[in-house]
């Protein structure tokens, strides 16, 4: 399961994102990417249903520009604002001419 963690942006630093980066391993969440305010990551569906208390149903991910933030775990709290499902990627078809 794809997910993004928003920094709060106070913690928008190298060190925050490091400190991000080291809760969330621990807790089950993998990083695949970073920016200047936020991580993606991988849940695997056992942790994703432990983290944020409910299955990772398809549905979470139709549409996730409309989903609601999952809630954050206790020990991120102070460090990230919100988690959202991640949307999937969309590959284009490179025209032919």
């Amino acid at each position: 399961m794809k997910v993004q963690l928003l920094l709060h942006p106070n913690r928008r630093t190298p060190d925050g994102i490091a400190m991000v980066k080291q809760i969330a391993h621990s807790l089950g969440i993998i990083r695949t990417a970073e920016g200047a305010a936020s991580i993606s990551a991988d849940v695997d569906p056992n942790t994703f249903k432990t983290l944020f208390k409910t299955p990772p149903d398809e549905s979470l991910f139709s549409d996730p520009a409309n989903s609601q933030p999952l809630p954050v775990p206790e020990s991120l709290r102070s460090h990230v604002q919100s988690i959202t499902v991640a949307p999937r990627h969309i590959y284009m078809k490179k025209p032919t001419n």
